[in-house]
Order: structure tokens, then C-alpha cells, then sequence
């Protein structure tokens, strides 16, 4: 591995499992966000729009809210990014967190349609725009701060616990959702109790706060700031000379990754409720658990790139997932009409594991690809960047449904877009990895150079 340079760590302090653990909780606190909204779509259909709206419509127009989030994330990630280059990662990341927490309980307290008509919607969809631009600047200074955190023979283990964070969150938000269902009934908690499901992202917040308030700086940020090589406009240096190759770069990696994300989280719910097979609750409590899978995945991803490479490890995911895709979507699809929950449930654990172990080197792929003046905004604004085509994934899968495969989808599912939109994601991201470089071996230091450990290569 690489020497320590200045400001990088070489053995694991105090502050590695701060940084690691607060940045844990602000992926939790995206995911719960995300899912609050994605699990929920059928409730929140009812909730703020007319009821003569057609099911399938009613769960588009929700996921279509949940797009107006990603649309806004990459504003976030320039503001906040580009202040994580200026001020330092922790101010930042106090910032980010009490945003999204506060914001995203915001629509608990919301009219429902039958109140303020449509006038419901536009608010909820303005609070889901405000929630973007806060979690588009949660990952741009929390990921430089875990991985900067981190010393190089442990990034990847940092990695995949960090991005891991974000499947527990996702498995906390749907199994508290399966809870209130199974009690109350989805009449009560379309009626009432969705309000009260949006009262857990506060505890998060909490939780997280209380970390992230005793943390520290990075060493290595506080190397820049000692040296005096803060940019003046870091976002800046991303459309500059070489810089600007691997942020394009990047930009393709992660906009095949959104789709990757969301034929998960965005319309495996929608497939397992198509039917109304999976009763008692069912449908939500097989979308929980599949996130338990994902976590596990995405950990011991992170954990063996360590060892053979992050590029290596990616190309090879990327194949496996375009065969299966199309194999595990059409389980899933089988489960839900016949209400099997044993095969349901098999097909989403393997689905969650599929879509997203391969973030579990996110994090520390996106931080090895740019220098510590400018980590945040590279981070930050190149993760986001993958939206701008990969965020409009609730357009993709309803006009391919429509115009392309209504026949092998049947008229009220969506199973075999949804496998098409994860296969064109693993055709995206392995061309991007495959025009970047091997990134195991990194300094994360200003003056670092990449050192690829043989094993790797």
C-alpha cells in the first residue's frame, strides 16, 4: 500500500470510527428518506392525489416525486461540495444532516388532497426538491470525510460500511412500514397513521447529530488548509484539464449506478403489490428484507476490492448482473401473482444483493478518483451528475412498459422493464469503470500518487 503522506492515516484512530459511523447514519437518513417515499408510493398515492387516479398512475406520479428529489441533488452537491473544499468536511456535514432530517418529517404535517386538492401534491413535491439539495451535499462531504478518515488498507472495509448504511436504512424505513400496516391495516394508515411514519427520520437525525458534533477534521483537509492550497472555486477544477476526463468518467460509472439503485428500490415494491397477492402485509415486509441482503453485499464488496481491485470487482459484477437480471425479475413477477411469499422473498433477496453490492465501493472509488482540494465537489457533484440521465429512471421503465414490452410486462406489472432498466445499468457501468483507472493503492493526500498494489492490477 501506498506510505502515509501528509495527513494520511496509517492505523485506525478514534476519529476512523467516528467518521465512518456519522457518515453510516447520514446514509441511513437518505435511505429512510427514499424509501419512505418509494415503499409508501401506494399510500401516498391515496393520500395526495384524487382517488379516480389509476393505481399503476397514482405509483408513477409518486416516483415521479421522488425524481424532483434526485433533480435537485446535484445543486446540493455543488453548494455543499464546493463548501467542503472551502470550510472543511465536518461544518458541512452538520449542515446536510439537519436538512434532510428536518425537512423529510416536513410532509408529515402536510393537507391531504381531500383538504387542499392538488395543492397537496405541489407542497409534498417542493419539500422532495428542499430534501434533494441537502442529501446531494450529505454524500459530496461525507464520503471525502470517512474515506480521508480512513487509513489505505482499510478504505475498502470504510466503504462498504458506510454505503452499507444506506440498506439498513432502507430495511429500518420498510419494516417500519410493514409494522404499521400489519397493525393498523392500509386503510387506517392511509387515513392516519402515514403521518406518524414520518416522525422517524427526527430520530435518525438525533442520533447522527450527536456524532457528528464530537467529530473532527480530517488530517489530511487540514494538511490543505495548513499548506494553503484551498482553491479558491473547487467545483471549478472539475471542467479543467485532466480533471475534467475523470469526472466525465465518473459521470458515466453513476448514471448506469442509478439504475442499478432503483430497479431496486424504486419498483420492486411496485411489482410485489401489482397483484394484492402477498397479503398481511407481505409485499412490504419481502422489500425490507431484501435491503438485508444489500447490506451484506455491499460490505463484503467493499471489503474484496481491497484485495482485487475495485475496477476488477466491478467488471466482473457488471457481467454477472446482465444475466441475471432478466431470471431473478421474472421470480419476483412469479412469487407476486401467485402470492407465493417463499419465492417472492428469495427473488428480492437476491435482487437487493445484485443492485447493490456493487456500491459498496462508491464511496471510496469516487475519493480516490480526485485530489483533497477539490474531493467534495469531484465527490459530491460526480456522484450527482449520474442523474441527469440515470434520475429519470421513473420515465424509462412507465414509456417501455407502455410502448415496448406491455405484452411480457402484463398489463399491471413491470417486471421486465424493470430487468431491462438494471441491464442497460450494467452495460453503462461497466464501460465506465472499464475507461477508468485501478484505484486500490491512492494516496487521498494532496501530493499523493497512485500506487496499484501487483494483486490489483
Amino acid at each position: 500500500m501506498t506510505e502515509a503522506l501528509s495527513g494520511e492515516l496509517s492505523r485506525v484512530l478514534p476519529g476512523t470510527y467516528k467518521a465512518t459511523v456519522s457518515q453510516f447514519f447520514g446514509m441511513m437518513l437518505d435511505a429512510f428518506d427514499l424509501v419512505l417515499v418509494l415503499a409508501m408510493a401506494v399510500i401516498l398515492a391515496d393520500v395526495f392525489l384524487p382517488k379516480n387516479v389509476p393505481a399503476l398512475v397514482g405509483v408513477f406520479a409518486i416516483i415521479l416525486s421522488y425524481t424532483i428529489t434526485l433533480i435537485f441533488r446535484p445543486l446540493g452537491s455543488a453548494i455543499f461540495g464546493n463548501l467542503a473544499d472551502k470550510i472543511g468536511r465536518k461544518r458541512t456535514l452538520i449542515v446536510t444532516m439537519i436538512g434532510i432530517g428536518f425537512f423529510a418529517a416536513l410532509p408529515g404535517i402536510l393537507p391531504t388532497f381531500a383538504v387542499a386538492g392538488y395543492l397537496a401534491f405541489v407542497l409534498y413535491s417542493i419539500l422532495r426538491a428542499v430534501v434533494g439539495i441537502f442529501a446531494g451535499g450529505e454524500y459530496a462531504a461525507g464520503h471525502p470525510f470517512a474515506m480521508e478518515w480512513a487509513p489505505p488498507n482499510k478504505r475498502g472495509l470504510a466503504s462498504g460500511i458506510v454505503q452499507g448504511g444506506f440498506s439498513i436504512g432502507a430495511f429500518l424505513a420498510a419494516l417500519l412500514i410493514s409494522v404499521f400496516i400489519s397493525a393498523f391495516g392500509k386503510t387506517a394508515v392511509v387515513a392516519i397513521y402515514w403521518r406518524y411514519i414520518f416522525i422517524f427520520p427526527l430520530i435518525i437525525l438525533i442520533l447522527g447529530l450527536a456524532i457528528r458534533l464530537t467529530m473532527e477534521e480530517t488530517p489530511i483537509f487540514k494538511n490543505v488548509e495548513k499548506k494553503k492550497m484551498v482553491e479558491r472555486f473547487p467545483l471549478g477544477s472539475l471542467f479543467k484539464g485532466e480533471v475534467r476526463r475523470d469526472f466525465f468518467q465518473v459521470m458515466l460509472m453513476m448514471t448506469g449506478m442509478f439504475f442499478f439503485a432503483y430497479a431496486l428500490f424504486a419498483f420492486v415494491p411496485a411489482i410485489l403489490e401489482a397483484k394484492g397477492t402477498l397479503l398481511g402485509g407481505g409485499a412490504f415486509y419481502i422489500n425490507a428484507y431484501s435491503n438485508v441482503t444489500a447490506f451484506l453485499a455491499a460490505l463484503s464488496f467493499g471489503i474484496l476490492s481491497q484485495k482485487f481491485g475495485r475496477k476488477k470487482m466491478a467488471l466482473a459484477w457488471c457481467a454477472m448482473t446482465f444475466v441475471l437480471s432478466a431470471p431473478l425479475y421474472y421470480l419476483l413477477f412469479q412469487g407476486a401473482i401467485t402470492g407465493n411469499f417463499v419465492l417472492a422473498l428469495v427473488a428480492a433477496l437476491l435482487i437487493g444483493a445484485v443492485t447493490q453490492g456493487i456500491w459498496g465501493i462508491v464511496p471510496v472509488y469516487l475519493s480516490e478518483r480526485f485530489k483533497t482540494s477539490h474531493r467534495g465537489s469531484g465527490v459530491g457533484f460526480g456522484y450527482s451528475s449520474g442523474i441527469f440521465i440515470g434520475g429519470w429512471f421513473s420515465i424509462y421503465v412507465p414509456l417501455m412498459h407502455t410502448y415496448l414490452f406491455t405484452s411480457i410486462d402484463t398489463a399491471t406489472n413491470i417486471w421486465f422493464s424493470t430487468a431491462v432498466l438494471l441491464m442497460m445499468g450494467a452495460v453503462i457501468v461497466g464501460v465506465g469503470y472499464m475507461i477508468g483507472p485501478e484505484t486500490v493503492g491512492s494516496s487521498l493526500s494532496e501530493e499523493g500518487k497512485l500506487v496499484t498494489p501487483a494483486g490489483a492490477e
